[in-house]
């Protein structure tokens, strides 16, 4: 499933889940494996298992982040699919990471240089996620993009029928536009 679909972030979830229990279940049974061969620790197979561990702790971190991350509700995903989104990108089951902040987004649609998305978290901080969106948009060569969130389901829906009855000027550039905030997005 790609990144930037609805469901991408349960599924990434369970993904990330089941990975890191075999990481850490092939370093536990590499660890047994030297332990009941030699009967003790000091072992090669030891030293294996706790270089194993490595990959398993930074398999641990990104489940950590995706269980983190909230996503997408099938009311918000059937609101924006009502609108009838000929010809507009929609992007859903965002968690956009900065240096100060994280920023659930549950569907992003990007159109006519505009990006506007919409979140179901009420702990998200709207001007600044804007502000980053911006920054890093601009940093990658788009600059020119009008970026708007919303935490009211009413006014992003109004904002969304807007841009879908909008004429199409340059998808291309939309769809890279699109693609920088997939980039940037667990």
């Amino acid at each position: 499933m790609a990144k930037g679909c609805y469901g991408y972030l349960r599924r990434q979830k369970k993904t990330e889940i089941i990975r890191t229990i075999l990481y850490f279940a092939l370093s536990l049974a590499i660890f047994i494996m030297g332990y009941l061969s030699t009967g003790t620790k000091a072992n090669l197979l030891t030293i294996v298992a706790v270089l194993g561990s490595l990959p398993a702790s930074k398999s641990m971190v990104s489940m950590i982040m995706y269980l983190k991350a909230g996503v997408c509700s099938p009311d918000c995903y059937a609101m924006a699919q009502s609108v009838d989104p000929d010809g507009t990108l929609l992007l859903y089951d965002l968690y956009l990471t900065s240096y100060r902040n994280n920023f659930q987004i549950s569907v992003m649609a990007v159109k006519n240089n505009t990006v506007c998305g919409y979140t179901e978290d009420g702990k998200c901080d709207l001007l600044a996620g804007e502000k980053h969106i911006s920054e890093i948009l601009q940093q990658s060569g788009y600059g020119g993009v009008t970026v708007k969130l919303f935490g009211n389901p009413e006014k992003f829906r109004e904002r969304l029928t807007a841009l879908c009855g909008a004429s199409e000027k340059a998808q291309e550039k939309d769809e890279a536009v699109a693609q920088v905030i997939k980039d940037i997005s667990l």
